[in-house]
């Protein structure tokens, strides 16, 4: 079974090497690296000379955003699954060698979700495991999308990434999966750590919004609630930040990411 990886970055010098590390330490012989990156300025591309498996899939051109550079990489991969990992996200050991197994254990199956680590990068940060579900999409983006796993023929019946989403894509994606009628595996065990933070913010929120409306799977009156939700969360944060500083942000975080389970 061969798998295949998308890694897309721009200006990740910092970050890629661990990426490429976790995923070229992983148990499984049959691996096809894509790198799609988006003309980077920084050195990303020195780094990734250092790893012949890595550079062979190298691709650098200028793109429409991430779900863009995704979708030239799916289009690239020629393995059976096909695995999406950002560049600054790492895999855990022997993630590969797992997947695989459940796929090759349930052959009808066209997607395998796992679950992610989120850790902050400061000295005492948070730290939580968030799981994957398919229980709570209409309140949000509940599959863990960088610990999911994809056949590759899922791709050519249901479509890539929607880039008129510039960071909720993913979120459509899995709604227009279940849709079609998906088969797909959940699973609790841990696939990949990731860093607190990224691309998210009012967009994120508007996405959402607009993919649960296109769905039609939340009525007008949850989507006021979690906008006004979102709206106080977002300035009691801002306040904390700067009245007493990242420390007790984080504390806030720790306390509620220990009531969290889902994204």
């Amino acid at each position: 079974m061969k798998i295949s990886v998308i890694i897309s970055t721009l200006n990740r010098a910092g970050t890629i090497e661990n990426t490429l590390k976790s995923v070229l330490g992983q148990n499984w012989p049959d691996i096809q690296i894509i790198i799609q990156d988006g003309k980077s300025m920084d050195n990303t591309h020195e780094i990734v000379k250092k790893y012949p498996a890595a550079a062979a899939g190298w691709q650098s051109e200028l793109d429409n955003g991430i779900y863009d550079a995704i979708n030239k990489g799916i289009n690239r991969a020629t393995g059976d699954i096909v695995a999406i990992l950002h560049s600054d996200d790492v895999w855990t050991p022997n993630t590969l060698e797992r997947v695989a197994a459940i796929f090759l254990r349930n052959p009808g199956v066209g997607v395998v979700s796992g679950a992610i680590e989120v850790w902050e990068d400061i000295d005492g940060g948070a730290k939580v495991v968030l799981k994957s579900s398919l229980l709570h999409l209409h309140t949000g983006m509940t599959i863990q999308h960088p610990a999911t796993f994809v056949r590759r023929d899922v791709y050519d019946r249901v479509g890539t990434f929607d880039t008129h989403y510039r960071i909720g894509a993913d979120y459509d994606f899995v709604l227009r999966c279940l849709k079609a009628n998906i088969p797909w595996i959940i699973t609790e065990e841990v696939f990949t750590r990731m860093k607190a933070g990224g691309k998210g913010g009012t967009q994120f929120h508007l996405d959402d919004w607009e993919i649960r409306r296109s769905h039609q799977i939340s009525p007008i009156i949850n989507e006021l609630f979690y906008l006004i939700q979102y709206l106080l969360l977002y300035g009691g944060k801002q306040i904390l930040l700067h009245t007493l500083g990242k420390r007790a942000l984080s504390a806030l975080r720790t306390y509620r990411w220990r009531k969290r389970t889902y994204r």
